[in-house]
């Protein structure tokens, strides 16, 4: 499961986006709130925050994220439960927060709007580190649910595609051949380019898993931050793109020393 945090300065565009009717969205709880409508819950939020005139961010915008089979078999309940946990093991206290479930996407995911500021004024949640310690927290309810966490979900899908790599790369003559016969196998050889003094050169790639894989055009600005799959790095410090095209055009003089009976 993946959990991400920041500070924000916090709009009431901000919080219509959080449910409009694309996003598929629904209000999973709200806590020390009343207010019915989207644009009630920001001014509900702004009039406690607007008591500390010292924070440039008094909001923490949160996301989490389970793991598209475990998201799509949780009920409203176990959303709940999930936000209230979360916002435990956060450190919100009695703080203002709402958690908003969208699911419009592949992996269906919570976001969750916290006040920093108490009904006294006082800043109660700093945001040091704040982003690592979402990712932290979103690991241990993992865990606590006997869910992978999404480093190991990670780990699994990179030594996958890294045995993928290595039937293929063998059997192909060019990167094309490559990217079809890792098609073929599931996945997606995307090829990354860099202008260079007016000329287009290779400089790497991504290993995209088919179930995944969305072009440019079809990705949100969440989706092209999260930029998924992996890049060969990642799933190999020894594997990059030059490594390849070496073992490359290895097959290729292989084959024709073979075409001469050599």
């Amino acid at each position: 499961m993946i959990g991400k945090s920041k500070s924000v300065k916090g709009s009431l565009s901000g919080a219509m986006y959080k449910e409009r009717e694309d996003k598929e969205s629904e209000i999973i709880y709200q806590h020390n709130m009343v207010g019915e409508t989207p644009k009630e819950r920001w001014e509900e939020m702004k009039e406690v925050a607007d008591l500390n005139q010292r924070m440039g961010k008094p909001f923490l915008e949160n996301v989490i994220s389970p793991e598209k089979s475990k998201g799509d078999s949780l009920s409203k309940e176990d959303w709940e439960k999930l936000s209230k946990d979360y916002a435990e093991k956060m450190k919100f206290g009695d703080n203002q927060w709402y958690a908003v479930l969208h699911k419009n996407t592949d992996e269906k995911h919570l976001h969750i709007f916290a006040n920093r500021v108490d009904f006294s004024g006082k800043n109660t949640i700093p945001d040091n580190f704040i982003g690592e310690k979402s990712g932290k927290v979103a690991e241990q309810l993992a865990k606590e649910r006997g869910w992978e966490t999404a480093k190991e979900i990670a780990q699994g899908k990179k030594a996958e595609i890294k045995n993928v790599l290595e039937e293929c790369i063998p059997k192909s003559k060019s990167l094309s051949e490559l990217q079809d016969k890792m098609h073929s196998k599931g996945y997606v050889l995307e090829l990354n380019y860099q202008n260079k003094g007016g000329e287009q050169k290779l400089n790497g790639a991504r290993v995209i898993p088919i179930s995944e894989y969305k072009s440019k055009e079809e990705l949100s600005k969440r989706e092209q931050l999260a930029k998924k799959g992996f890049k060969l790095s990642d799933i190999d410090r020894k594997l990059n793109i030059n490594s390849i095209n070496a073992e490359i055009s290895k097959n290729i003089i292989k084959t024709q020393n073979y075409g001469r009976g050599i």
